[in-house]
């Protein structure tokens, strides 16, 4: 097998209504375990005890398909590891953005190695009966059913070895002595109570955890691995598009959004006092420099609600990671959308020019002033 380089750290572009961001994860740790995994269970033959070519990682494909000598359970292929295995290869090798329905798949992946652990399906619980030697017919290899040993985990016991030896000899047996050793013998374990015993190579596969002798960790280790990874998941250079063709967020979306909102109020002042974001001659909302200002900044993200919500407002809904900050793509047109929401300025009717609603309050003023002289004017005229 060649083995790949490892790789650090994935950063995954994506994009969704004219928002972009990079997904990012540290995925140094479950490659290099999956990658040693799978390497491991390129071991065959003798080295796992078989006398065929296939590798431990074939035979784990087969789980739950293909019959096993002196077996009579047989398992269903949902039971069996084929499933998790190709579900894991495609994870590693996808180089596609990690979406939430990655973390529920993965779920069902360790709930299923959960439910297989201790289960008859449980690679160490396979049953198998071998003859007893010294009870084989030594001229025909036949021999009772009560002459049997039960045995779990791996059916290459140093019983089975002679019973094919016997079955070799016999004159005209198209039976061939047995070249491979047995079982090493913690691969195996003989009689009725020798469930959840037996360690062979296939279960060290799925439920090693880090002291077996073929695979060193197994797939329910290195799937607790990959969970950990995806708790990690950040989107990172996230800039939010807003704009005025409803494609990206509206002002309004964004205005929920504390960070924008808090900056925002920042900018405006309050009712009677201006901020930095007006003009102090004019009252009016400063165009240009303001949009080239919130264009510039980067608004905290903070909590899962936040999150979300922003994700929910990206359509990025559908991607695993957590923000921390943003930046905004957006149009002048929404940044005075967004001056207007706080209700401390105001757009002039048919005008793409906001203001800041104290302008009102001098307006009034100067008009009740007006108004007054007026009506003195009058009084004069009359007592004349």
């Amino acid at each position: 097998m060649v083995k790949k380089p490892t790789k650090k750290k994935a950063n995954r572009p994506i994009k969704a209504k004219g928002s972009s961001a990079v997904q990012e994860f540290d995925y140094s740790k479950f490659q290099t375990m999956f990658d040693a995994w799978k390497q491991q269970c390129g071991a065959s033959g003798a080295k796992i005890g078989m006398t065929s070519g296939a590798s431990l990682l074939d035979v784990i494909k087969q789980h739950g398909i293909a019959a096993r000598p002196y077996t009579k359970d047989k398992l269903n292929r949902e039971e069996g590891a084929v499933t998790i295995v190709e579900l894991l290869e495609e994870w590693d090798n996808d180089a596609t953005i990690l979406e939430e329905v990655d973390v529920l798949e993965l779920d069902k992946v360790i709930s299923k190695l959960d439910k297989l652990r201790d289960s008859k399906a449980d690679p160490r619980n396979i049953k198998f009966t071998v003859p007893i030697p010294g009870e084989v017919d030594e001229d025909t290899g036949d021999y009772d059913e009560d002459d049997t040993t039960t045995v779990y985990g791996h059916y290459r016991t140093p019983d089975y070895i002679k019973y094919r030896n016997i079955l070799a000899d016999i004159p005209g047996s198209k039976v061939n002595k047995e070249t491979v050793e047995a079982a090493k013998s913690h691969w195996y374990e003989e009689g009725s109570n020798g469930k959840n015993t037996a360690k062979p190579p296939m279960w060290q596969a799925l439920f090693a955890t880090g002291d077996g002798d073929i695979v060193s960790t197994g797939l329910f280790k290195i799937c607790q691995e990959a969970k950990k990874l995806i708790k990690d998941v950040k989107i990172t250079n996230l800039k939010l598009k807003v704009d005025d063709d409803n494609l990206g967020l509206l002002a309004k979306d964004l205005f929920e959004i504390p960070s924008v909102k808090r900056w925002l109020l920042q900018q405006v002042g309050t009712q009677t006092t201006i901020g930095p974001g007006i003009d102090p001659k004019t009252k009016h909302w400063r165009d240009r420099p303001m949009h080239r200002e919130i264009s510039s900044q980067k608004f905290g993200v903070k909590g899962l609600a936040q999150t979300d919500f922003i994700k929910e407002a990206a359509d990025f809904d559908k991607y695993v990671g957590t923000i921390e900050t943003f930046q905004l793509d957006i149009t002048r047109r929404q940044v005075r959308k967004l001056a207007t929401l706080t209700g401390i300025c105001k757009k002039y009717p048919g005008r793409d020019v906001v203001y800041h609603i104290s302008k009102d309050a001098v307006k009034k003023k100067k008009k009740k002033k007006e108004t007054k002289g007026v009506k003195k004017s009058w009084q004069e005229i009359i007592g004349n």
